[in-house]
């Protein structure tokens, strides 16, 4: 796969930048947020280093997970796809770790608002391309029936596009809620149209199964 400078420049730009404000941080971050938006867990505040380079990590395995695929070659054909989740999902984790940042600094940010805003984007933006994604074995809607079927792969990730694209528009509506009803709803918007699309897919592969 080919890298993304601009990308990983933006990975070590916000990496650098943890470095100047570290020194201003409290000695304790936040690590965790309950179902009312409010803070339940804290880290040191070196924990903020694992959350500034968790992106450029996760960026490197996806670059190198490809390599691994005996099928690589779908991986050309769904290159703008993959590309695309790539980086929105690199942008999702920095704008998170930033603001875990602001919040330590005494900023008041609902962070719940913001990370269901995010999620939603992210689910749209991945809903998009999903059509796109060709038959491999670590990107897209993988399970037992769409890895035994391509007919069954590219039906079923045809239909996830619009599944992804409703539970994204969800998760953003559940933004204007109030915890915890807010968070029981993009659940519900992320997980009901998932577990929809692998009941489809298993049906699907049991109607191509008898009719081959």
């Amino acid at each position: 796969m080919k890298i993304n400078k601009w990308l990983i420049l933006i990975i070590l730009l916000s990496a650098i930048g943890t470095i100047f404000v570290y020194q201003q941080l409290p000695s304790m971050v936040p690590g965790h947020w309950n179902l009312n938006g409010e803070v339940d867990r804290y880290n040191s505040k070196e924990f903020v280093f694992f959350t500034a380079l968790l992106p450029l990590g996760l960026y490197i395995l996806m670059v190198f997970l490809p390599n691994l695929d005996p099928k690589k070659a779908s991986y050309l054909k769904h290159e703008k796809a993959y590309a695309m989740v790539q980086t929105s999902i690199i942008i999702f984790l920095i704008a998170i770790h930033w603001l875990t940042i602001i919040m330590a600094l005494g900023y008041d940010v609902n962070i719940g608002r913001v990370i269901r805003v995010g999620l939603g984007l992210l689910f749209v933006i991945m809903g998009n391309y999903m059509s796109q994604i060709r038959h491999n074995y670590f990107f897209g809607i993988k399970n037992p029936w769409t890895l035994a079927s391509e007919e069954v792969w590219t039906k079923t990730h045809r239909l996830g596009g619009y599944g992804f694209v409703l539970s994204g528009i969800i998760a953003f509506l559940s933004a204007f809620l109030q915890d915890p009803a807010a968070f029981k709803m993009m659940m519900i918007g992320i997980f009901g149209p998932l577990i929809g699309v692998n009941i489809y897919s298993y049906l699907l592969y049991q109607k191509v199964k008898k009719e081959s």
